[in-house]
Order: structure tokens, then C-alpha cells, then sequence
């Protein structure tokens, strides 16, 4: 029993001095100091004790921790970063979810908390989640990110500062009006800061460390597994009737525990009923073959259409998510931004920034960036009418060429006559086509060229078009 304890006690020793050493070899704190303060982020940085020790925990002792959440992040990111978007909110609230849950969507507290922005079950109730033995929607992307972004809005829109909201959000907004009060009214975080609850004390350094972490993690030798891409490009969509995930997996063509993984709050696996819609969340490649049987299912107009039998279940093992998706490059251009290129290319900007192993958010003139697309768009039954990104022929890597003086137009594949589709009605569908569009735009700007022709343009901005080789 005593060789037993020491043994155990050298053990620890042994690893506390391992992670001491691998800290000190790791952490030039001069260089960090200076990169964190100079860091873009809405919570002024300041360098201290407190802030240090976060980022240590996350790119020394526990780098293990910060490469799960960068592999979470690159399925998440994006869903926060439409809805920060639509609220008209800084992007970099994004981080919150990161000291809340370590983005994980099925996270509990000790108290209760759970989802992705912890919401506790009343509070939840009081955004309009629904939590009862079906779905908890506390642990929806979706439903809790919106509620988090009205959480945040009001919080600024009260406090004025970012700091107070974020404090305001881990002890409520009572406690951070008492801490000012007792401060005798000051309204600066690091000034009130001991007033506050202990547990939000280091809750603003806290975030500072997560900002350091996902921005700065490749200068610290943290290298994450990010996941496959049919959890990067996702797209959700509003379902109001009742639907297993089996049925969904089928139709999709995918395995049963990605519908699962993609959506979290539902606990009895399938999606309930529900006059308001229910979000589900897939592989946006898969999205539009679920619409066709909805749409076969309970067709706006006339009679329900007979349904062919449903394809049968994917198993994990005959299943290569990334065998469905080609790459291409990108030239960019004068005034371009990762925003409005995700926009262009269907993806996130946070989706080309993991992609290129980009560490900021500038993009220079003439700098190469590689995008996926999904190869094609799957269909579901009747429906025999193919839709591909791009055809067939661009579904090896390509550059796609910005061409200027008297032919302003970028052509990622070879010369190919494309027309636009429109399919069963449905002209909407979830893909932009990579064709000439913002690029051709400047290009002609910059070269004061006589205004386009519209006729000859493949596709304008924001429009979502698909195109098909024409028929010889």
C-alpha cells in the first residue's frame, strides 16, 4: 500500500514538473504579450496573470482539449457567424461558445446548464427553447444560437460594453448592475471586476485566452483533426412534420449517425411535429433530395404522389464523406474579403480561413485559395435530374484564372456552354454556381470597361443558380 502511494505520488511529481517544462519551452511570454495586444477582438486585450494562465491551459497542458474544439469549431463557426451576422453583432462573440461548452452541443453543467451557450432550463423556457422529453433545444445550433444572440444584444444595448455583457452572461445582468454599484459606478470590467461573482471574475480573461487559442493555435505547434466535410458545409432547413432519422438517412444517402450528430437536441431519434418547424441540420449536398420528399410527400398542390421505397441505410464502413467533393483554387482580387467570397462560394469565411490556414482575416491581391464543392447535388427519387456544382470536367483541381484587360471573366473549368435549370419548379436550391460574378464585376470596374451584357454574364451575385452542360 505505501510502494503503492509513492509510486503514484512520483507519478504526479513527474507530470507536473513534464507540463511545467513543456510550458516554459513553449511560452515566450514577451512574444505572446505583444501578439495578444496587438489581437483583433471586441474585449480590449490586456496581458495579466489571469490571462496567461488561460493560454497555457489551452496550448500547453491541455492542447488536447484545444485541438477537439478547432475540429468542433469548423461545424459550428459557421452557423454562429450567420446568426451574428443577422443580429448585426460582432463575430467574435463566437468565442463564448468556446468557454461555455468547449463547443460541444450535448454539454451539461454541474447545474444543469446544457447546450452549446448553457443555457440553464428556466432561463431557456424564457427564450422560447423547447425542452421536454423529445427535443431539447438548448442543445439545437440553430434555436440556441438565436436565443444566445438576443441574450447578447440586450446585454449590449444595457451595458455599452462588451466585457459587461460577456460577464453579464455567465452571472446575470442583476449582478453585474450591483457590482457597479458597489464599485461606486464605474463601468470598466477590470475595475469592477472584484465585485463580481468569483466564478465571473475570470470570465472575461477566460475569452481572451479562447480568441489567443483559436487564432494563434498553428504558432504553438497545436494542430487539430478537423472533420470531414460533409460536417463543414452543412445547411439547415425547417421541417414541420414528423420525420425518423432513419427516413432521413436513407433519403440522404448517408449514415444514421451523422443525421444524429448534425442534430443534437432531438433525444428519441426523429424529428416531432411542430406548426413552427423543427430545424434540421445536414450535409448541404444532401439537403435538396430531403426537399424532394417532402415535396412528394405533401405536395402544395393536388394529391400526395406515390413514394418509391426508400434506398437502404449507409453503414459507416462503405461511407467517404470527402469522396464527394472536388477542390479548386481562387485568385483573388483587389478588395475581396472572406465574407463575401464564402457568400460567392457557398461556404463560410471561416470555412476558407481553416482551408488555407489562414491567420488573418486580410486577404492580399493575387493570393491563391483553395474551396471545396460538393461534386453534385443529390436527388431523391422521382427526381432524375442531376445537379452538379460545377460539371463534371472541373471536378479535378483547377485554377480559376482571373483573365483581364478586354475579357474580364474568371472560368474555373474548360470551355463549356452552361444554361440555367430550374428544376421541378424549384429554382431556389442551395448552391451558388462558381461562374463569373463579384470578380468579373471589379474587373470591369478597374478597367472602366463599358458596362457588361447582361446576357453573357453566368451569374450575378448573391443569385442561387445552378447550370448544366447543355445537350448536344
Amino acid at each position: 500500500m505505501e510502494r503503492t502511494a509513492f509510486r503514484t505520488l512520483l507519478t504526479l511529481l513527474f507530470a507536473f514538473l513534464f507540463h511545467n517544462v513543456q510550458a516554459g519551452e513553449f511560452y515566450n511570454k514577451e512574444e505572446i504579450q505583444t501578439r495578444l495586444e496587438s489581437m483583433e477582438c471586441i474585449v480590449k486585450p490586456r496581458y495579466n496573470t489571469t490571462v496567461e494562465n488561460y493560454i497555457k491551459g489551452y496550448l500547453a497542458h491541455d492542447a488536447y482539449k484545444a485541438k477537439l474544439i478547432l475540429s468542433r469549431s469548423v461545424t459550428f463557426f459557421p452557423i454562429f457567424e450567420k446568426y451574428l451576422e443577422e443580429h448585426n453583432l460582432p463575430e467574435d462573440l463566437k468565442y463564448l461558445s468556446v468557454l461555455e461548452s468547449a463547443l460541444n452541443p450535448k454539454a451539461v453543467s454541474r447545474v444543469g446548464a446544457t447546450g452549446l451557450w448553457q443555457f440553464m432550463k428556466d432561463t431557456g423556457a424564457g427564450y422560447g427553447l423547447q425542452i421536454n422529453s423529445r427535443i431539447d433545444e438548448r442543445s439545437c445550433p440553430n434555436r440556441s444560437t438565436m436565443a444566445a444572440m438576443e441574450y447578447m444584444a440586450n446585454a449590449y444595448e444595457r451595458f455599452n460594453s462588451w466585457e459587461l455583457a460577456i460577464a453579464s452572461y455567465n452571472c446575470g445582468a442583476g449582478n453585474v448592475r450591483k457590482a457597479i454599484l458597489r464599485s461606486g459606478g464605474k463601468t470598466d470590467y477590470w475595475e469592477i471586476s472584484k465585485y463580481l461573482p468569483r466564478e465571473t471574475r475570470n470570465f472575461v480573461p477566460a475569452f481572451l485566452g479562447a480568441a489567443y487559442m483559436v487564432q494563434y493555435h498553428h504558432l504553438h505547434q497545436v494542430t487539430p483533426k478537423y472533420c470531414h466535410l460533409d460536417y463543414q458545409l452543412t445547411e439547415s432547413e425547417l421541417i414541420y412534420n414528423e420525420i425518423s432519422f432513419e427516413t432521413i438517412a436513407a433519403i440522404a444517402g448517408i449514415p444514421v449517425t451523422v443525421v444524429d450528430t448534425l442534430n443534437p437536441a432531438y433525444k428519441k431519434g426523429y424529428i416531432p411535429a411542430n406548426d413552427y418547424g423543427n430545424w434540421l441540420v445536414l450535409p448541404r449536398r444532401t439537403m435538396q433530395a430531403v426537399r424532394d420528399y417532402i415535396q412528394l410527400l405533401h405536395p402544395d398542390k393536388g394529391p400526395a404522389s406515390e413514394l418509391p421505397p426508400l434506398p437502404e441505410l449507409v453503414e459507416e464502413a462503405n461511407y467517404s464523406p470527402n469522396d464527394y467533393y472536388y477542390k479548386t483554387y481562387y485568385t483573388t482580387l483587389e478588395g475581396d474579403r472572406l465574407k463575401a467570397l464564402g457568400k460567392l462560394f457557398s461556404c463560410s469565411g471561416y470555412n476558407l480561413k481553416v482551408w488555407n490556414n489562414l491567420t488573418v482575416n486580410q486577404l492580399r491581391r493575387g493570393q491563391e485559395l483553395l474551396v471545396w464543392f460538393p461534386k453534385e447535388i443529390k436527388r431523391y427519387q422521382p427526381f432524375s435530374e442531376k445537379i452538379a456544382a460545377l460539371p463534371a470536367k472541373s471536378r479535378t483541381p483547377k485554377k480559376v484564372e482571373n483573365i483581364r484587360a478586354l475579357a474580364p471573366k474568371i472560368n474555373p473549368i474548360e470551355p463549356i456552354k452552361l444554361t440555367p435549370i430550374s428544376v421541378n419548379e424549384q429554382p431556389n436550391l442551395p448552391f451558388t454556381a462558381l461562374t463569373s460574378s463579384a470578380a468579373e464585376q471589379k474587373l470591369a470596374r478597374e478597367q472602366k470597361e463599358k458596362k457588361l451584357d447582361l446576357q453573357k454574364m453566368k451569374a450575378w451575385v448573391g443569385e442561387k443558380r445552378f447550370f448544366k452542360k447543355k445537350k448536344d
